[in-house]
């Protein structure tokens, strides 16, 4: 009954008077009744499809928002300024702290200076001769490396420890003679070391022809001649041909 409605042949003596654009209207309306009728479900899907696209270009998607200000951020925050706080604290002491050492330490090399300044103003003992803070003798008399050494102790002093070029230079210009120097690797071979403790370097270039040459033999160091100037070299610590030479440090 229903397609007999649908299908039945327009009344085409009816007369209606319609304008060229509400005759077409017409006519659109007319086919989309049809296709609805006949397919109902894909008209409901299209008529879907087509709200959907026009939803999408008419709407928009909506700002977002931020999230509520909770506890643990706040806590966050509050622990990264105690950071900052705790930071700027210990480096003001950090650099308290550093300014204090080194006034201290400046204070300490004033009063060492001052020190040596009088230390250095006494006079050596009669027989000896001075060399900014240290004063120097002679053995009287040829003896062994030992000897020489408990010689210049039964006179306060040891034998000589070279601390730089100028006093080397020094001993050169006033001992112009074979002598014992305080140093030695008696007790390891071939590990030198001063009668103060110091360790004597195998690369100084005091040494003659580079280094010690002797080997279990020659433990004691003493000076020798190379070309026009005086080197040091290795000896047997028994050997008394070679006289001591005496160092009184003023500062000790």
């Amino acid at each position: 009954m229903a397609e007999d409605v649908i299908y039945a042949t327009p009344n085409m003596k009816t007369k209606v008077r319609y304008t060229q654009g509400e005759r077409e209207e017409r006519i659109v309306d007319i086919y989309a009744s049809l296709e609805s009728l006949r397919d109902p479900q894909q008209h409901s899907v299209g008529t879907e499809e087509s709200s959907k696209s026009l939803g999408t270009g008419r709407s928009q998607r909506p700002d977002a928002v931020s999230p509520p200000w909770c506890p643990i951020r706040a806590v966050v925050v509050l622990l990264g300024l105690l950071s900052v706080v705790l930071l700027a604290g210990l480096l003001g002491l950090a650099v308290k702290y550093k300014t204090d050492v080194e006034h201290h330490f400046l204070t300490i090399k004033n009063l060492t200076e001052q020190r040596d300044s009088l230390l250095c103003k006494q006079c050596c003992p009669d027989g000896w001769r001075k060399f900014g803070c240290k004063c120097y003798k002679a053995t009287d008399l040829y003896l062994s490396w030992n000897k020489s050494r408990e010689f210049c102790v039964s006179h306060g002093a040891d034998l000589v420890v070279v601390d730089s070029k100028e006093e080397m230079d020094f001993i050169n210009r006033w001992y112009n003679v074979y002598f014992w120097l305080g140093a030695t690797d008696e007790a390891s071979e071939g590990m030198w070391s001063w009668v103060d403790g110091t360790v004597l370097s195998l690369d100084d270039p005091s040494w003659s022809t580079g280094g010690p040459q002797g080997g279990g033999g020659k433990n004691c160091l003493r000076m020798a001649r190379e070309q026009s100037q005086f080197k040091w070299t290795d000896e047997s610590c028994e050997y008394t041909s070679i006289v001591g030479l005496c160092e009184l440090n003023l500062m000790k």
